[in-house]
């Protein structure tokens, strides 16, 4: 596993863990869920940003790779 690989399957837990805490929170509702769902769903996008982001970076990168443009010509 490479360390794209990892900061992919990182970013993906998060989005998971982010998402798993919004969902508990609107289960058991309440003021603690007034309170902090915003946050919660801030959370899960910018999790699902960074993974987003961080595929893409990949891609390009195996990419240039593939085509001999890597960092040492």
């Amino acid at each position: 596993m490479d360390a794209w690989t990892l900061l992919v399957v990182i970013a993906a837990v998060g989005v998971g863990v982010a998402l798993f805490r919004g969902i508990l929170s609107m289960a058991y509702g309440g003021k603690e869920d007034d309170e902090h769902a915003h946050q919660y769903m801030f959370k899960r996008v910018a999790w699902q940003a960074a993974a987003f982001a961080l595929v893409l970076v990949a891609l390009i990168v195996t990419r240039l790779v593939e085509h001999g443009a890597g960092p040492l010509g």
